[in-house]
Parts: C-alpha cells; sequence; structure tokens
C-alpha cells in the first residue's frame, strides 16, 4: 500500500518564514549600511594653528600629543596648552577655534539626506564657531555644551568662554541658549535666552543662584569694547575673513587625494597622460627635490638665530624663548623637530608677513623640550611658497642629578583633604615620593612632576575620562633614572553623584582611531 505524505501545517508556514526572515536581514543590513555611511560622512580633523596641543582618544586616561590633520572622533578630548591655538574643521565647512589652555569633546557628530549636526561639549577655556551647513541639508544644527548652557545656533558666528564666569557672545545671526541649574538633585533647563548679533549673555554663581529661584535676572549687555580689542577677537576675526589654509600642512592625513587638474576634455587618454606624467614625477623625486632646495636658498636667505647665545644653550629646565630675524619677503616661518621619533612641523603663529624678527618657546609643558640635546631647524617661506635653507639650533636640557633612593609614591590628599570619597566632579590628588625621575599613575607618566621633586600630583576629572560615578581605582608607582620602578601603590576615588551637573556622554558608534606616535 502506498504510503501518502501529508503537509503539516509547518510546512505551508516555513516558506513565508524564510522570505520573512531574508526581508529582515535585508533591512537590518540596510540600516548598517546606512549608519556606516552617515557616520562615514561626518568627519572632523583638528590643525594646530600655534604652539601643541594634546589628544585623548574616546575610553582611554592618558593623554597624547596632537598631531595636524588627525582626524577626530565621538567622544575624543582636544585640549592646547598655554600659548597654543587649534582649528578643526568640519565636513561641511563648519570651523571651531580653540583659544589656548582649552579643553573640548566631541559629543556628537552626524549626517543624514536630510539634517546635519555637530555638539561639541567645552570643559573650560573659549571657542569661537564660524557655523555652516551642507548644500543638500535642510537643517544644520551646531551646539556647544558647558557647564550651565546649551547653545543652539544655525549658520552663526559665535564665541563661547566656560571659565569663572560662561559666556556668549554673537558676531553674526543668532543663537539659542537653555540655561540648566541644579535643583532636587537633577538638572533641569531653567529658561532659554535668545541672543542676537553684537550681544553677549553672561552667567555666574550669582544670576545661576537667581535662575534656580525660578526668577529672571538681566544677563543680555552689548558685546564689550575690550572683548573688540583682544587679541583672540582681531584673530578670530581676521580668520573668518581669509582663512589660513591649515589644512595644506596635513592633507595626506586628511585623506584627500592629490589631483592634477586638467583642462579641456577630460578623455581617458589625457587620464592616461596624466597617470603617465605622474609615473614619471615620482621617478624624479629626488633630483626634482634637491633642484628645488638650491633655488629656494638662492632666492630667499635662511632666517639667524639671535638668542640664546652659545653660553645659554644648556639648560636644568624650560622656558626658553629662541629668537631671530628674517630677511626682507619672509612670508612665514617655519620650525621643524623629531619628537620621539616623529618629525614635528608647524608654522610660527605669531609671526606675520613683513615682521623682521620671530621668536619661539620651547618648554617641558609645550612637549618639545626633552631632556638631553633638541634640535631645531628653522626655514623662511616667502609668499611664493619657497622655502630658505635652515638655521639650526640645539638646546641641551640638563639632567637632574638624583642622589636620593627611590622610595615608593604615598597618597597624602584628595582636594586637600584624607579623604577620598567626593561629590565634585574633578579631585586633585598630592602626594609624597623621593629618588624619582618620573612618577606613572594608571600607565600615565605626569607631564608635570620634575625629577627629584619630592612632591607629586595627579588630576581625576570626569570631563578627562579618568573619573566616574561609582568607586574608581587607580595605580602609582615611581621610576628611578636607571629605570628601576618602585612598589605599586593602590588607592581609590570614590565619586558619589549627588546634584551635581553630568556632562554629557557622547552620542553614536565609535570607530577605530588611526594616530601618530608621540609620548606626553
Amino acid at each position: 500500500m502506498r504510503r501518502v505524505y501529508r503537509k503539516r501545517p509547518i510546512d505551508y508556514i516555513l516558506p513565508f518564514l524564510i522570505i520573512l526572515g531574508i526581508g529582515v536581514i535585508s533591512v537590518l543590513g540596510f540600516q548598517v549600511w546606512s549608519a556606516f555611511e552617515k557616520q562615514g560622512k561626518a568627519d572632523a580633523y583638528f590643525y594646530v594653528a600655534e604652539g601643541r596641543a594634546r589628544l585623548l582618544p574616546y575610553g582611554q586616561t592618558a593623554w597624547d600629543n596632537a598631531y595636524s590633520g588627525t582626524k577626530l572622533l565621538l567622544g575624543d578630548s582636544l585640549k592646547t596648552l598655554s600659548m597654543s591655538r587649534v582649528v578643526v574643521a568640519f565636513f561641511n565647512g563648519t570651523l571651531i577655534r580653540m583659544d589656548n589652555d582649552t579643553a573640548v569633546t566631541l559629543s556628537d557628530l552626524s549626517k543624514a539626506a536630510d539634517k546635519e549636526k555637530i555638539v561639541m561639549t567645552l570643559d573650560n577655556g573659549s571657542v569661537w564657531v564660524n557655523g555652516r551647513r551642507s548644500p543638500d541639508v535642510k537643517e544644520g544644527s551646531y551646539q556647544v555644551r558647558t557647564s550651565h548652557m546649551l547653545v543652539k545656533a544655525i549658520g552663526t558666528v559665535f564665541e563661547v568662554e566656560s571659565g569663572a564666569q560662561e559666556i556668549v557672545r554673537v558676531m553674526k545671526g543668532s543663537v539659542s541658549v537653555d540655561i540648566y541649574v541644579k535643583g532636587e538633585g537633577k538638572e533641569r533647563v531653567a529658561t532659554t535666552i535668545d541672543v542676537g548679533v553684537g550681544q553677549q549673555l553672561t552667567l555666574d554663581d550669582a544670576t545661576l543662584k537667581v535662575f534656580e529661584e525660578n526668577q529672571s535676572p538681566s544677563v543680555l549687555m552689548a558685546i564689550s569694547e575690550d572683548f573688540k580689542a583682544s587679541a583672540w577677537y582681531r584673530w578670530n576675526t581676521a580668520e573668518d575673513e581669509n582663512p589660513s589654509n591649515y589644512r595644506a600642512y596635513g592633507e595626506s592625513a586628511v585623506g584627500e587625494s592629490q589631483q592634477t587638474e586638467v583642462s579641456g576634455s577630460t578623455s581617458e587618454t589625457q587620464g592616461t597622460q596624466a597617470q603617465q606624467s605622474q609615473q614619471t614625477s615620482e621617478t624624479s623625486e629626488t633630483s626634482q627635490a634637491q633642484s628645488l632646495t638650491e633655488e629656494y636658498s638662492l632666492t630667499l636667505e635662511a632666517p639667524k638665530i639671535t638668542s640664546p647665545d652659545a653660553a645659554s644653550r644648556s639648560v636644568n629646565t624650560g622656558p626658553v624663548t629662541i629668537a631671530g630675524t628674517v630677511a626682507v619677503g619672509t612670508d612665514k616661518v617655519i620650525v621643524e623637530q623629531m619628537i620621539d621619533g616623529n618629525l614635528d612641523s608647524y608654522t610660527l603663529g605669531k609671526f606675520k608677513a613683513g615682521d623682521a624678527t620671530f621668536t619661539y618657546n620651547v618648554s617641558e609643558m609645550l612637549g618639545n623640550l626633552k631632556p638631553g640635546d633638541n634640535e631645531y631647524s628653522f626655514y623662511a617661506v616667502n609668499a611664493k611658497g619657497q622655502r630658505s635653507s635652515g638655521a639650526k639650533i640645539t638646546i641641551n636640557k640638563k639632567k637632574v642629578e638624583i642622589t636620593d633612593a627611590l622610595t615608593s609614591p604615598k597618597v597624602l590628599t584628595f582636594n586637600g583633604t584624607a579623604s577620598s570619597q567626593v561629590t565634585v566632579d574633578a579631585v586633585t590628588v598630592e602626594g609624597e615620593v623621593a629618588g624619582a625621575e618620573k612618577v606613572v599613575v594608571n600607565g600615565y607618566a605626569l607631564g608635570k612632576f620634575e625629577p627629584g621633586s619630592k612632591t607629586w600630583s595627579y588630576i581625576a576629572k570626569v570631563a578627562l575620562g579618568n573619573l566616574k560615578p561609582g568607586v574608581n581605582d587607580f595605580e602609582v608607582y615611581a621610576v628611578d633614572p636607571e629605570g628601576k620602578k618602585s612598589e605599586v601603590v593602590k588607592f581609590t576615588i570614590t565619586y558619589a553623584v549627588t546634584d551635581a551637573v553630568v556632562s554629557p556622554q557622547p552620542v553614536g558608534t565609535q570607530q577605530t582611531q588611526t594616530q601618530y606616535s608621540g609620548g606626553f
């Protein structure tokens, strides 16, 4: 007897489930691809205009040297040192310039088909925003967040400061400012204020107290003449009028292709000819470089170093000011130095075309003065981009003689008290040590520690990524001149969040960071 196979209900449902599964996978795949495309289009690169800067990649605790042309990713923090300035260039033409002693975090960066968003958290210092938007989007949002403000703008030029006071100044367009206060253990928006062109909004402890009491203090005024007379204002307005091409010093890092323009027809034959021409150029690169060097040397006189003199070029510590003169026709001065195996090259920001003299500061804090011999090469460049031969000077930083026996570091105080339990988002840890050339906390060599010093200090801060709510574990040890390590000392900081304002966390998916190597 022939057996008849009868289909079960699952046999009817299974094809439908398979088709449904394929559809779900396709939709999810498209969403992942769209998210990747969205993030890939929203790029930001930073350029060191003057001095030195430091970069703290998201999720790490050690600040590293920041090099022009490096890509800034979501959650990354960037800070300038004294006498330093940085320009952050975004995918849509928006520029955010950072003044000296300024720290920021890239909190959000996105671009979709119809909208784009940039959010920068300002921990301290000053930033100048020249906001723009891509031509293919309907909505562009540019925001700066401080402890008590969220500044929101569209295509506007404005400046934000965060210090003893929090200030917003508007040079073009207008901004909307949310004022944040603390109450009942949480943060809330007390009010929203529109700030127009030529106005500034100022917050201090007194006005914030009034906002907390649900009142409306007077916080708007005209931009002060003192601010308009400042070097920071004059530099930014000049840059807005005629932006410097900082990108030229980091083209390869930006990832833009170097293309040769071909006039007339764009036929395949011309493309082949251009490719052959490029190959010929690469083949003769060495001889061309030699010819250019000879040409530059003949057309532009090299700078002359005037100080320090030979007797003052061996120092125990910085800072040291290198000064010199240049010939007529010098448009800018470039200084180059090998730092931790990398060639660091940057243009002196304070030198202007037509100046006859220049100065350059080196110090341990700036990261350009290391123990031993430090060689600096100065080049003059004219308006045509021709570069002179180099003027070299060597500064020797003496190694401190350490005679004390190495001891393990002692932890003494936390913000001046013996208790390691805190309710604030920044903690200064202070301690003692002897016989140490350096002190290391959680793998980070303290940059301000002087070899042979009897004391050390370390800052744990939410904005720096090394302090979080709850118990934070730290390990500290010392190293003597021979490289011998002391015993590791462990300590903790317990950060109890009450009604403290918690800084906003970065939004989006972190990408892999490609960086230049370099120590701090």
